[in-house]
């Protein structure tokens, strides 16, 4: 499998605020790209705001502040992954205007030329059934993608209109193995280097980050603290295949009502403090999101609010393709059953293609088979991430770590 035109290096680092180099780029507009539909003969236009707007979304992609599905058309989550951005960069949240001309400097091309890999033949059943049929699901040895259009727009983080966008409807209707088609300029996400059960094991690093959930927002975030462990280790991985026995039952904390800083002397680092609504100030905790740094952050969508379990959990496992007991009465009525099916792995899986499991029973944070949903409705229960994100999680946090839910 070759790719021409590619990822481009990011000159950003974690502990550096972006330059904005307005005097090369003043009066100056990216190059615009002229395409013909290779079915019709036809040009093929893209309208510049499509353009700049793939522009912004790819280069939040690539530094992990995942702006959803990348479309051209930025909406409340690419606005979203724009405020978290900026707060780790010490600018006004709402300064789009900055990230679009950092984007602009930084992504020089929109566009790659990818082939179709034979890959796609073992993901790819045309034949596949999509929807709640969860009886014929589990009559199934997998979940694949329905198409090759599919499969495609998966691998590189965008819609199918994208895809029809760029290369014309007819052509992308008629996806063959080995046919080269535009696509957004991103790393791809590989799911032929993903093995069924695989699991990761704890690290030190990756292990002493934390996540925090936020339902409101529709985002998880990823934090490290200031001083991390020294010393981080190659990622081991171990073969698990079940998911839901791994996870004990723990009691949850009560979660703190609100969070504020405590005053210090100035030679004193700052510390958080939980404010009760009825009690006593107490010194607290290690995961202050004001006293950290924030290393990515994805559009989610959280469990119905009935069934979110607000509080503060350990991660227990991190498991690739994983199987998903699929049980009525969970998920409508919170409440375990003896009846239940198994639905098989795929990255069409209401799980999608990786499972983070929490210390509370049966919740976890996984992909999806409908990515341009996220964010847009509500979960029986878990977190759910577009599966390009989702697998980018074991690189990030690891079992061990802490999970807030708030």
């Amino acid at each position: 499998m070759r790719f021409l035109l590619f990822i481009l290096p990011l000159a950003i680092q974690a502990a550096e605020i972006p330059a904005l180099n307005l005097a090369s780029t003043e009066n100056q507009e990216p190059p615009r790209a002229i395409f013909i539909d290779e079915v019709t003969g036809e040009e093929i236009i893209i309208p510049k705001e499509r353009e700049e707007g793939t522009r912004l979304q790819i280069y939040l992609d690539q530094l992990n502040f995942g702006p959803g599905v990348i479309d051209g058309k930025p909406g409340q989550y690419t606005k979203k992954a724009i405020a978290t951005f900026n707060k780790k960069y010490g600018r006004e949240e709402d300064d789009i205007a900055s990230v679009q001309q950092l984007a602009n400097q930084e992504i020089t091309q929109i566009y790659a030329i990818a082939t179709v890999p034979e890959a796609a033949k073992k993901y790819v059943d045309v034949n596949f059934r999509w929807g709640d049929d969860r009886s014929y699901q589990a009559s199934r040895k997998d979940m694949p993608y329905r198409s090759i259009a599919e499969f495609m727009a998966e691998r590189y983080h965008c819609s199918v209109s994208l895809l029809e966008l760029f290369n014309g409807s007819k052509k992308i209707n008629r996806l063959k193995i080995h046919d080269a088609i535009r696509v957004p300029n991103v790393d791809p996400f590989l799911i032929e280097n993903m093995s069924h059960g695989r699991g990761y094991k704890e690290d030190p690093l990756l292990s002493s980050r934390w996540a925090v959930i936020d339902t409101d927002a529709h985002q998880i975030r990823i934090y490290q603290a200031i001083n991390p462990p020294e010393i981080p280790q190659t990622a081991e991985t171990q073969d698990s295949s079940e998911i839901e026995d791994q996870t004990p039952v723990v009691t949850s904390p009560e979660p703190p009502t609100r969070v504020v800083i405590a005053d210090t002397s100035p030679e004193e680092t700052p510390r958080a403090m939980i404010i009760e609504e009825e009690g006593p100030a107490v010194k607290l905790s290690e995961y202050d999101e004001d006293r950290a740094i924030v290393l990515a952050a994805f559009p989610i969508t959280p469990g119905r609010p009935q069934f979110i379990r607000r509080g503060t959990w350990k991660m227990m496992n991190s498991i690739e393709f994983p199987t998903w007991r699929y049980d009525d009465s969970l998920l409508k009525q919170g409440v375990y059953s003896k009846v239940s099916l198994t639905i098989p792995s795929g990255p069409n899986s209401p799980v999608g293609v990786h499972w983070q499991g929490l210390s509370r029973r049966g919740i976890g944070i996984h992909g999806t088979s409908n990515p341009e949903r996220i964010g847009r409705g509500r979960s029986a229960g878990c977190i759910r991430l577009a599966n390009w994100d989702v697998v980018k999680m074991p690189k990030l946090i690891r079992p061990g770590a802490t999970v807030i839910i708030k």
